[in-house]
């Protein structure tokens, strides 16, 4: 690679095949002008103030009037639904070709803010105090992402306040269900993943009737029917505590061995599968599938799926530390979910680069560690972010030279002739 202008144009282009496919989904002009200034904006300066933004595009005009024109942009309602329904129908076949879509819920802590709208009470769980989760001003986050052993691929993503919304009779749980609907009709063989969260009457039971495939970690508090003729119910842990884990699994993400167990349960009359996981460092955990197959291939998929929610986890680190999305100070409702859609749309852009040109790119801007192309594929997707910042930021668009300066060399063969 001789130069970083030669992989900006590659980058340009994949972000104009999005602004193609919005185009034929029904958005106005100034709809698509504002994404793509919103979208360019975003790569080149991850943030999530429009100021910010609209200084990074460097338009010919004053940047007030820039983010201005952003800014009445973000507030139309419905806009992030409608970009995430194009995009998801961008990514129809790569979202065929994933098995498992790992659903959670995650938060945004705003413990300052007064003006922005839809703010309630959240819980953070990443901070405590004396073993008990902090509770303050802040927005919930939930997202749908498809994942596998290589990649994985953004399907929804929300930022709202349960408060705020439960005037409408919406819940955390519509919203759970609501994702796995419409990736279900698109991937009828898929695989949902969910945390404890999940473990709900009014989720599985759903979930179950409409026949989608599920791996949910189980409550301490769930009870389970053992036998089909029976109506006494077990308490989850007692019944994990007892069962033989004799089959070893290898963890994917750091190489850690399980030693797993499985048996048949009940749950509201279905026949259901508890698996259980024991560290060999101890530490015991449950998961309830409606799985098929032997009970080995069972065990594995259970496993396989409840692991790979650390991409998941890795992913919602990086948009926040990278994009700084808990930074957010938008007043608006609609705006603030807005503008967490432009921010994981940007993170998914970055994320579904392909190998080759990731390599490039990381050559080329000078983010190695070591100068060593085989450390690439164990590095997280914040290298990625910041390469395709660097390389947009360092290129601009050259200005067209004049038809009558250009140089006209078809390479036509020249002979000279002679006796003619």
């Amino acid at each position: 690679m001789e130069s970083i202008h030669d992989l900006a144009p590659e980058i340009q282009q994949r972000m104009s095949g999005f602004v193609n496919v919005i185009k034929r989904k029904g958005f106005s002009r100034p709809e698509v002008k504002n994404i793509e200034s919103l979208m360019s904006g975003m790569l080149r300066k991850h943030d999530v103030h429009v100021s910010v933004l609209s200084r990074s595009l460097r338009e010919a005009i004053a940047p007030k009037k820039t983010w201005e024109r952003l800014s009445r942009n973000l507030r139309r309602e419905g806009l992030g639904e409608r970009m995430l329904a194009a995009n998801t129908e961008k990514n129809r076949k790569a979202i065929r070709e994933k098995r498992y879509c790992v659903v959670d819920v995650s938060d945004i802590q705003k413990p300052y803010a007064e003006q922005m709208e839809g703010l309630g009470r959240v819980r953070d769980g990443d901070k405590s105090n004396r073993g008990e989760p902090v509770i303050g001003n802040g927005l919930y986050w939930i997202n749908g992402v498809m994942v596998d052993r290589t990649e994985i691929l953004p399907v929804y993503s929300e930022i709202y306040g349960l408060d705020y919304e439960g005037r409408d009779h919406v819940s955390e749980n519509s919203k759970i269900l609501a994702i796995t609907g419409m990736v279900h009709e698109m991937h009828p063989e898929v695989i949902f993943v969910l945390d404890r969260g999940g473990d709900r009457s009014e989720i599985i039971t759903s979930l179950i009737e409409a026949g989608k495939h599920f791996v949910i970690r189980g409550q301490d508090k769930r009870s389970l029917v053992l036998h089909k003729d029976s109506d006494k119910k077990t308490n989850i842990e007692v019944i994990a505590q007892k069962i033989r884990t004799c089959h070893p699994y290898k963890s994917l993400k750091n190489g850690e061995w399980f030693d797993v167990g499985i048996r048949r349960v009940y749950l509201y009359g279905t026949l259901l599968w508890l698996v259980v996981s024991r560290r060999r460092r101890g530490g015991l955990s449950w998961y309830l599938t409606d799985g098929d197959g032997t009970r080995e291939e069972i065990m594995n998929t259970v496993m396989e799926a409840y692991g790979l929610r650390w991409r998941v986890e890795e992913y919602h680190r990086q948009i926040k530390q990278d994009y700084g999305l808990e930074g957010i100070c938008l007043r608006n409702y609609n705006a603030i979910k807005n503008m967490g859609v432009f921010v994981v749309l940007a993170a998914a852009f970055c994320a579904r680069l392909p190998e080759h040109l990731v390599i490039q790119m990381l050559a080329v801007s000078n983010l190695l560690p070591r100068k060593r192309l085989s450390d690439i594929p164990a590095y997280p997707y914040y290298k990625i972010v910041a390469a395709v910042a660097y390389i947009l930021q360092t290129t601009t668009k050259r200005r067209p030279q004049p038809l009558r300066i250009r140089i006209r060399d078809y390479f036509q063969l020249n002979l000279q002739l002679e006796g003619f």
